[in-house]
């Protein structure tokens, strides 16, 4: 099990907000906590860049998330080899302020996480045990990881096969995690 954060995932967010898709429409469906706004108004590539952003949010999201390294090209490069020309386009022109915006999440996951996280854990485990997983640190289809994302609103969602995208505040708050994230362990582990 693991509570953090991703600063790739935390990017994608914030580039969506300012591509204007509406959260209703794509990823997670409420907003950052940060107003960012909309640049690229109502043109007529808007589509293509939320087909874009849809498909890069799948694809961060539908596997294990993996532990973030030194990139070995920016994001906008990233973007346009994975064939994403009007998300690699708006991440180049704001790529400063995208990373900027993920450091600081990430920053301050880190130094407010203390107060929370051990309880969020200490919580999934008894909801865990409660369901009848006899939860296996070492093994690999039962890890459980909880990505901190600031959105504004208390949710959280369940993403690939056991990775739960969860806002600040749902974790911050002990009984609307236990009434997201208990019915989320049913369908990670139906069997149990």
């Amino acid at each position: 099990m693991a509570v953090k954060t991703n600063q790739t995932m935390l990017m994608a967010l914030y580039l969506r907000e300012l591509g204007g898709v509406d959260p209703a429409e794509a990823g997670p469906n409420c907003r950052l906590t940060s107003v960012i706004k909309n640049r690229n108004g109502a043109d007529t590539s808007h589509g293509q860049f939320k087909q874009e952003w849809s498909a890069w949010w799948g694809a961060l999201t539908s596997g294990e998330i993996e532990a973030e390294t030194a990139p070995e090209q920016t994001l906008h490069e990233h973007l346009d080899l994975e064939g994403f020309p009007a998300l690699a386009k708006l991440a180049k022109a704001h790529y400063g302020q995208a990373t900027v915006f993920a450091q600081q999440h990430a920053e301050e996951f880190i130094e407010k996480s203390v107060d929370y996280v051990p309880r969020r854990l200490d919580e999934l485990e008894r909801i865990l045990l409660d369901h009848g997983v006899d939860h296996d640190t070492q093994a690999q289809e039962q890890q459980i990881q909880l990505i901190d994302m600031p959105l504004d609103e208390p949710r959280a969602w369940l993403t690939g096969r056991s990775t739960i995208v969860a806002s600040t505040s749902l974790l911050q708050d002990s009984k609307a995690f236990h009434g997201f994230i208990q019915p989320m362990v049913t369908i990670i582990f139906p069997s149990a």
